[in-house]
């Protein structure tokens, strides 16, 4: 850090673009921009920016993509799931694209903690008041890793953040036996999956989930 600090060129640093773009993120986006920086040799990323286009003609459906019996959970957590509201962040659908370059991973662990229960951590991620991603970016992201494979989104994000699990609490699900779910995409063995996992599943720091400041 040091040898960063007194090496820098500030003559040639753009200081009203340093101020508009930099000063004024939280804490841990600057964490997480510098952490893929030295991931990735204290080179420059790999693209400076990828943007993933959603379809606002394409809802997921989980009964289709998952299978018969998903639904979206309506109401409230300790219901049924069956009636009421959607249980979604309803300015997931609204985005019509999304720079990944801004998105932010988050665990939700405090200080101390190793692990928090899905129900926790969507409290938390509720209260941190960010955006949280949903099935339509969900969705975004998987079809594009279909078509373009190495040259695709996520793996641009597993290239340049190195991340290779995201989950979506955007939006949760219902599955047959009335457990509350979420989406995930994860990356093994060189290749790129979905999946979901129940809410009441311990979760670690390597699962973190995906959304935007909001």
């Amino acid at each position: 850090m040091a040898k960063a600090m007194t090496n820098i060129d500030w003559d040639n640093v753009n200081g009203d673009r340093l101020q508009s773009e930099v000063v004024g993120l939280k804490p841990t986006e600057i964490g997480q921009r510098f952490t893929a920086f030295l991931n990735n040799g204290c080179r420059l990323m790999v693209g400076e920016s990828k943007v993933v286009r959603t379809n606002p003609n394409l809802k997921f459906n989980p009964a289709e993509f998952i299978g018969e019996g998903w639904t979206i959970w309506k109401g409230p957590a300790n219901g049924d799931g069956l009636s009421g509201k959607a249980e979604v962040d309803e300015r997931s659908p609204a985005l019509m694209e999304v720079d990944l370059s801004k998105a932010l991973f988050e665990s939700c662990l405090k200080q101390g903690e190793s692990s928090i229960k899905g129900e926790e951590k969507l409290r938390r991620l509720r209260e941190s008041g960010n955006i949280q991603f949903g099935g339509n970016v969900f969705l975004a992201l998987w079809q594009d890793y279909q078509q373009n494979k190495e040259n695709s989104c996520l793996e641009w994000l597993y290239r340049n953040h190195k991340i290779s699990w995201m989950s979506f609490f955007g939006l949760v699900l219902r599955n047959p036996n009335g457990r509350r779910c979420v989406l995930c995409l994860f990356r093994y063995d060189g290749e790129w999956d979905w999946s979901y996992s129940w809410l009441g599943y311990v979760w670690r720091a390597g699962g973190p989930s995906v959304g935007l400041a909001s």
